[in-house]
This record gives structure tokens, C-alpha cells and sequence, in this order.
């Protein structure tokens, strides 16, 4: 219970700290980060589906997750994205991410206290005024307990350092115009096993994009 309350109070301090630096005016990730620091495995397989209610508008999305080795994956992004304003019309959004779990739990010999992960991910989305381009590398800590009923309870933060690239369309040629800037972000949720092939999630973002993700992940192979 100790430690539960330790991560609690990490996050609160995280999201302290993030929330003067991030900006108001940033566009922020439309994604969220929906992972824990634990690596899949090698030649292991997982597809989602996932949602993002957040300031800037909506994201319906799908993802799929596959272990290169046994301490690195990758992941693919692809959906839609909604933008919260009038005459606004679904956009297509991309994103790709890469993760090595550098602390590993359940490695008993070295006695690590949590997973931990250091990756990097580039997302675009196309908006009605322009697109934006994210680059940028995070870090990921998570602690998974295991129940009375076997299934595991993993609660997660991501710092993330990205470099923002906002490009306005304009009417008149030769007008066009694009603005970059570096960006913090905090992503802050759980992982609850429903069965040995299926999970659920659900986090919170802040980032200049601030809202609620959540979705389903299941083991395709």
C-alpha cells in the first residue's frame, strides 16, 4: 500500500511540474500513450483499440504492438481525429513508437523496484488550418500487482520531451507559414488485466492537449 501511495504522490509532484511548462498554446499528442514500461516480449503481437476525449477534439484509433526482442517493441498508430470546433470534419492522424524496457520488475537478481522504459515516437495529424508533426523521445515507469484473482493491476506515468512543428495552410500563395517549439507532457494511468490475452486501459493526459484515453488490447500472436 506504501508504495501505491509513493506512485500517487510521484505523479501529483510530475504533473506539478509539467503543467507551467507545457504551455497553454501547445497542440499537444492526440495518442496519449496508453503502455506500461514492460516490453511484450520477442516475436509477440498485440492489437488495440482506443479513444481520446481531450481539450483540442477526439481521437478514434487502432494500434499494433510487436516485441523485436524481449526488451524492445514497436507500435503502430492509425485513426482519426475529430477537432473540437465548428464545421470541423475528421482528420487522419499517424503515429509510430519505439520502447526498451531498461528495468525489468520481475529481473529478481538485480531487485528492481518498478519497470522502466526509455523510447521515442513521431505522430502526424492533419488539421483544418494546417497539420502538425511531433518527434520526440519519453520515459515510462510502472509497477504491476498481482491480485488475489492472478490478474495484474498496473499503474503507469510517462514523461515525454517532444519537439512540436505546427504548419498553417493559407489561402494566398507563397503565404503559408509553420511555428516549432519544444513541448513537455505527462500521461498518468492503469492497466487492468481482464484475462491472459486481453486489457483494459484507462489514463489521463497532460500536455496542452489534456483529457481522458482509454481502450482495449488483446494478444493476436
Amino acid at each position: 500500500m506504501n508504495s501505491i501511495l509513493k506512485g500517487v504522490l510521484l505523479i501529483a509532484v510530475l504533473a506539478f511540474a509539467v503543467s507551467p511548462v507545457e504551455g497553454s498554446d501547445a497542440f499537444g499528442l492526440t495518442f496519449g500513450n496508453l503502455t506500461t514500461a514492460d516490453a511484450c516480449g520477442f516475436g509477440i503481437g498485440y492489437i488495440g483499440g482506443f479513444a481520446g476525449l481531450a481539450d483540442n477534439g477526439t481521437t478514434l484509433f487502432g494500434t499494433i504492438t510487436y516485441g523485436f526482442s524481449d526488451y524492445t517493441e514497436g507500435r503502430a498508430k492509425i485513426g482519426f481525429f475529430d477537432a473540437d470546433y465548428k464545421g470541423a470534419d475528421p482528420e487522419l492522424v499517424l503515429g509510430v513508437n519505439f520502447k526498451y524496457e531498461f528495468m525489468d520488475y520481475y529481473d529478481r537478481n538485480r531487485k528492481n523496484p518498478f519497470d522502466l522504459a526509455f523510447g521515442t515516437f513521431l505522430e502526424y495529424v492533419s488539421v483544418e488550418w494546417g497539420s502538425v508533426l511531433q518527434l520526440g523521445g519519453d520515459a515510462i515507469g510502472s509497477i504491476p500487482y498481482r491480485l488475489n484473482s492472478g490478474r495484474r493491476l498496473i499503474p503507469y506515468a510517462r514523461i515525454n520531451v517532444r519537439l512540436e512543428r505546427a504548419s498553417f495552410d493559407s489561402p494566398i500563395p507563397g503565404a503559408d507559414d509553420s511555428e516549432t517549439d519544444f513541448r513537455l507532457g505527462l500521461n498518468a494511468g492503469t492497466k487492468f488485466e481482464l484475462s491472459e490475452s486481453l486489457s483494459i486501459y484507462g489514463e489521463f493526459q497532460l500536455d496542452g492537449n489534456d483529457g481522458f484515453f482509454t481502450g482495449l488490447e488483446f494478444r493476436a500472436f
